[in-house]
């Protein structure tokens, strides 16, 4: 019964999801028309709204299912188990991919909300379309939804039966219920496990802001406004992420016998290069801010930040490097929707960069070899 909430809460959460981004891309075309921007605009709060209460209920039923063991629930059965203390059966929530999605796109709503609340209201509707995009692309990941031969995600709320039908226990008996869990891996059991995690996606999901600003001043032809009201956010995003990639490194160092910074794991690299990406972009954006110039560079850095935040996630859990990576995912058969995912963004940020290369706004002279602004970059 609460299996059944939580997957339809996740079906309301993709469906309130696409009609906000819609909503909000409306709102965006209509911007100098407030008869018809202002509803747009009033309908993709709403439904961002709904979303987000929708994502934190199904949260919430997920992590009731794995506090009072209920093993029929494939999730719940292969991440945690009976003997786990508190701490650890929490951190059980985000230790799978399903959970890990689950809790990503709970981080994404929390960050859109505080875009919504405090973003300047000319950029609300173009960048929340942008997000709303993101995260709509997120919880396809796991709204479970199947049209004939087509799988859309994989849903956290799934039983046994559903996952394992081969297994002769479920052909037999459908109702067995076991009566522990396989429990948390070994190398997971480790204090950084309750916060390395969290704030890795709270890092991930914010960002979505940057590369959200720029496709937006690449859409509405503002090529300089927008770096004002994005730096904060990117500086948010960039720190986050460093902490939770330290936070990573002396988990390894702590946890893994060959020692090393997860000994060099591709999937750990992954995470860096968004990082220092969004590095990069946070600089150039400090010298755009000031002088006006690197505005090119301030733009692709920040589509690329986050376009190798989503490549990161596809190495991860597509099941590419589940050979060679410590800490991969097996994979759910997600690989043509990670595809899907890199591709239409790609597609859409470096497209409209390039599209848009001619029109961006030549500085009259560069930086100076010791100025400021050289010495930043």
């Amino acid at each position: 019964m609460l299996g059944t909430l939580g997957e339809l809460l996740l079906v309301i959460a993709f469906v309130a999801c696409g009609l906000s981004a819609l909503a909000f891309f409306w709102a965006a075309r209509a911007d100098e028309d407030a008869s018809m921007a202002g509803p747009w605009t009033r309908t993709g709060r709403l439904a961002w709204g709904a979303m987000g209460a929708a994502v934190g209920a199904a949260s919430g039923v997920l992590w009731y299912l794995i506090l009072t063991h209920q093993y029929q629930y494939a999730y719940v059965y292969q991440q945690s188990s009976n003997d786990l203390p508190l701490h650890y059966l929490v951190s059980t929530f985000w230790a799978g991919q399903e959970g890990s999605f689950l809790f990503w796109a709970l981080m994404m709503c929390v960050v859109g909300g505080l875009l919504i609340a405090y973003v300047q209201r000319e950029y609300e509707t173009p960048v929340m379309a942008v997000v709303g995009l993101c995260q709509l692309f997120l919880l396809s990941m796991i709204v479970g939804l199947q049209f004939g031969p087509v799988e859309i995600g994989s849903s956290p709320f799934m039983t046994l039966p559903e996952k394992f039908t081969d297994a002769p226990i479920f052909q037999q008996n459908p109702g067995f219920v076991p009566a522990d869990g396989q429990g948390l891996n070994d190398l997971l059991q480790n204090p950084w496990m309750t916060i390395h995690p969290p704030v890795l996606f709270l890092g991930f999901s914010a960002m979505v802001v940057p590369f959200a600003f720029a496709v937006a001043a690449l859409w509405k032809k503002r090529y300089t406004q927008w770096v004002r009201p994005a730096l904060p956010w990117t500086l948010f995003a960039v720190l986050a992420l460093g902490v939770a990639i330290a936070m990573g490194g002396y988990w390894a160092y702590v946890t893994l016998s060959f020692g090393g910074y997860w000994a060099w794991d591709p999937v750990e690299n992954s995470s860096l290069v968004p990082w220092l990406l969004g590095i990069a972009a946070f600089h150039t954006m400090l010298v755009q801010k000031k002088s006006g110039s690197s505005q090119k560079a301030s733009l692709l850095l920040s589509i690329a930040a986050y376009l190798f935040v989503v490549y990161s996630t596809f190495l991860t859990r597509s099941g590419i490097l589940g050979d060679v990576s410590v800490h991969s995912f097996v994979s759910l058969g997600l690989y043509n929707q990670l595809l899907l995912w890199i591709a239409v963004l790609g597609g859409l940020g470096i497209g409209l960069f390039v599209a848009r290369y001619g029109e961006l706004p030549v500085p009259d002279e560069e930086p100076r070899t010791l100025s400021r602004e050289f010495m930043i970059l």
